[in-house]
């Protein structure tokens, strides 16, 4: 049976996935400030034989040069390297230059669009950079958001503001804050919220869908009327769609 290893290279760590016969048989990930090459060709020796290779990537030419390198010495195939298109699976995209989008939104995005159809879907993946995008009922990529991230919002007010509260512990209340950590942690995520409560009011019936480090703690303070749905993999989901009709 055929062995395929999916990675998905992002800014904060490396998602990878073994399908067989078109089914997910194992899944991790690897944080980028570990040992991630020694670990990745670790894994592939535990692995064994990998028929094909499929990677989306957006943190840059030269990690994707060390990827192209490990695998080339482990499997010896030649591995696809999604790139958005312009029209592709039933999805447009807006942009007039499709390769100035992240391949990572597109991916979700042709997720998204696989997994309904019918209806406009707001696509939202939460990570080191949080993106909003929305899609019509027709396939028809509106347009998007990008914010910093529920972290890197916090990292930007510890490196240009002086004498801040440790604020490194999870946001998890929108309350008013009575300590100045309190009133970060809850002000970060107040604003990813709104962000994504306002978009959806915007395409009123628009299926939500999540994915991302922080998408779980977003989902829980969201607006209950909002037809929603958290897919962890949907990156990777998409990335077998790419790879299917390369």
């Amino acid at each position: 049976m055929d062995r395929q290893l999916q990675l998905d290279a992002g800014n904060t760590r490396l998602k990878w996935r073994l399908v067989e016969g078109g089914a997910a048989v194992q899944s991790g990930f690897i944080n980028n400030d570990a040992d991630w090459q020694i670990i990745l060709s670790l894994l592939l020796q535990e692995w064994g034989t990998v028929h094909s290779v499929a990677i989306s990537t957006v943190s840059g030419n030269t990690r994707l040069g060390q990827l192209l390198r490990i695998l080339s010495e482990a499997t010896g195939v030649e591995p696809f390297i999604a790139k958005t298109q312009k029209n592709f699976a039933g999805l447009t995209v807006i942009y007039k230059e499709v390769e100035r989008m992240g391949v990572d939104r597109w991916l979700a995005m042709l997720a998204a669009q696989a997994h309904t159809l019918h209806g406009a879907k707001v696509v939202v993946s939460c990570g080191t950079a949080m993106t909003v995008d929305v899609v019509d009922g027709q396939g028809n990529h509106q347009g998007g958001f990008i914010v910093p991230g529920i972290r890197l919002m916090k990292k930007a007010l510890a490196v240009n503001t002086a004498n801040l509260d440790y604020i490194e512990h999870p946001a998890e209340a929108m309350a008013l804050g009575t300590v100045t950590s309190e009133c970060i942690n809850h002000g970060v995520l107040a604003m990813a919220v709104s962000l994504i409560n306002e978009t959806c009011l915007k395409w009123p019936g628009a299926r939500l869908f999540l994915t991302g480090g922080d998408a779980s703690l977003l989902q829980t303070h969201l607006k209950e009327e909002i037809e929603q749905v958290l897919i962890e993999e949907l990156v990777l989901d998409g990335l077998s769609i790419a790879a299917g009709g390369q």
